[in-house]
């Protein structure tokens, strides 16, 4: 397999992680009420969907396409994660009534920190190659 192929399941394993740590922290939030765990679960969510948006848009152009096209999806990626995630906070804020609680927005803003450390962490702890 590719490198390039092996680095685009790379990234969405990473998102699979992060999809798997949002569930597991809203299953605990729920240990202290549901709006906790709906908080947790928010700010996962669009930590994922962001970057999954980016990982699906990043390794769009095929194997051997021009630098400037790989870059270019690079770049596309970066930005519409960056919109992604503005917009669901702002949809999110607008929406869910208690997220204008500060304890439960800072629950929210916590959550999507925590689910992005492990897009950093992640590729640290388990390598492309298969190394464990």
């Amino acid at each position: 397999m590719s490198r390039y192929l092996k680095g685009r399941d790379f990234a969405l394993q990473t998102v699979a992680v992060q999809l798997l740590v949002t569930l597991a922290l809203s299953a605990l939030g729920l240990a202290v009420n549901k709006q906790i765990a709906i908080s947790l679960f928010v700010g996962g969510i669009i930590c994922v969907t962001a970057n999954l948006w980016l990982a699906l848009v990043a390794f769009r152009p095929r194997l051997g396409a021009p630098p400037q096209k790989i870059l270019a999806a690079f770049y596309t990626g970066e930005l519409g994660k960056f919109v992604i995630t503005a917009l669901m906070f702002l949809l999110a804020f607008k929406q869910i009534g208690f997220l204008k609680e500060t304890a439960y927005a800072a629950t929210m803003i916590l959550a999507y920190v925590m689910v992005q450390v492990i897009a950093w962490l992640y590729p640290l702890v388990r390598s492309p190659g298969g190394r464990r």
